[in-house]
């Protein structure tokens, strides 16, 4: 049974390099920049937002998403929604 499980050498070796070359390819490209634009809108945002338990309209959770595609590199998904949060709610977008 033990036998049955093992794999040859070079199959084994070529799976875990199959592996270790996906996991790179997964990592976002970050910018610095954008990221800190992102931060900037989201604590904008959750600063003069309302208190999300007593008057809940699922921005937060749009909020909260935006910033965690941020995170993951999808800016040009991330900041409109945040921009246009924040000019809903009356508040002026700092320079970008």
């Amino acid at each position: 049974m033990r036998a049955l499980c093992r794999l040859p050498l070079p199959l084994a070796m070529a799976a875990a390099l199959a592996l270790a070359s996906t996991a790179h390819a997964a990592v976002p490209s970050t910018s610095p920049r954008l990221m800190a634009r992102c931060t900037m809108l989201y604590g904008l945002w959750f600063r003069y937002e309302q208190h999300p338990t007593y008057h809940h309209t699922g921005q937060r959770a749009q909020a909260e998403l935006a910033l965690y595609r941020c995170q993951s590199g999808e800016y040009d998904e991330a900041i409109p929604v945040l921009e246009r949060m924040l000019k809903r709610g009356g508040i002026s977008l700092p320079p970008a």
